[in-house]
């Protein structure tokens, strides 16, 4: 007689309650529903951001609305070595982290041949650098501890269909796809989860000029025609996401990819 399959405690499948998630660039458009999505599902939030970031404040409040503690930790994510020594200022400060998800990111659009020594720099380590060195500040943490972990990686569409005159930032997010299936890779087996979301076209403040804005008619008309939902995605579609790789849900689930995109890779 085969063995009864074990009933399943949702609560505790996708609950985060106990649980420490480290995020950065958690106070932008997409960043704060992350951040919001994961504090909703019980985690205490560990937020790394610029100085006087401009959405601090908001996001913050959002979590401590949610019953979450939110502690800040300021750093130019430019900065690999003040990057490094910020997540050693966390350890020294008595931090137990559980989760580290990387969604800081920029991008600058210029034709190929235009982009500047200083954007591609810019765009390469914030998007790649800055993502590798905080996956890596994390791991070394929870290896030494063998503890269980998991890490979520902030990545795009772009990763897979390159785009146009985003060159620079095509290369950081295929870049961010495939180091996070490199740490997977080695870390699996020690029980961290390393996954990769890649989101499609969101309204958010940075992107709201390109579906309500006539001057970019033609790109929001080519996005709606590729987009089977027939809308922009809102921030908050994003949380069912975060939620399953950041939980129990997805212990068996690394070195992969999660597109929430409203069926754009479909067509």
């Amino acid at each position: 007689m085969a063995a009864a399959t074990p009933t399943v405690d949702i609560n505790k499948l996708f609950g985060l309650h106990g649980k420490t998630a480290i995020v950065t660039g958690g106070t932008g458009g997409l960043g704060t529903a992350f951040t919001t999505a994961l504090a909703s599902a019980g985690a205490d939030i560990v937020s790394i951001e610029l100085p006087n970031d401009p959405g601090s404040e908001n996001t913050a409040k959002v979590v401590k609305d949610c019953g979450r503690q939110y502690k800040k930790y300021e750093c130019d994510l430019r900065d690999m070595k003040q990057l490094r020594a910020t997540y050693a200022q966390m350890w020294k400060d008595g931090v137990v982290a559980d989760i580290v998800l990387n969604c800081a990111g920029v991008q600058r659009r210029a034709e190929t041949i235009d982009f500047t020594d200083e954007d591609i720099d810019l765009i390469l380590d914030v998007n790649v650098k800055a993502t590798l060195v905080s996956c890596q500040e994390f791991a070394k943490k929870l290896l030494s501890e063998g503890r269980p972990g998991k890490v979520i990686n902030i990545a795009s569409i772009i990763s897979f269909i390159g785009g146009k005159n985003i060159t620079p930032y095509a290369a950081s997010k295929g870049g961010v796809l495939q180091l996070t299936k490199g740490m997977s890779n080695e870390w699996a087996e020690k029980g961290i989860q390393c996954n990769c979301i890649h989101p499609g076209y969101f309204r958010t403040p940075m992107t709201e000029q390109y579906s309500t804005d006539p001057k970019y008619k033609d790109f929001n008309d080519y996005v709606m025609s590729r987009v089977p939902a027939k809308r922009w995605g809102l921030p908050v579609d994003m949380s069912g996401a975060i939620i399953f790789l950041a939980s129990s849900a997805s212990d068996y689930l690394s070195g992969t990819s999660i597109v929430v995109d409203g069926g754009f890779m479909g067509m």
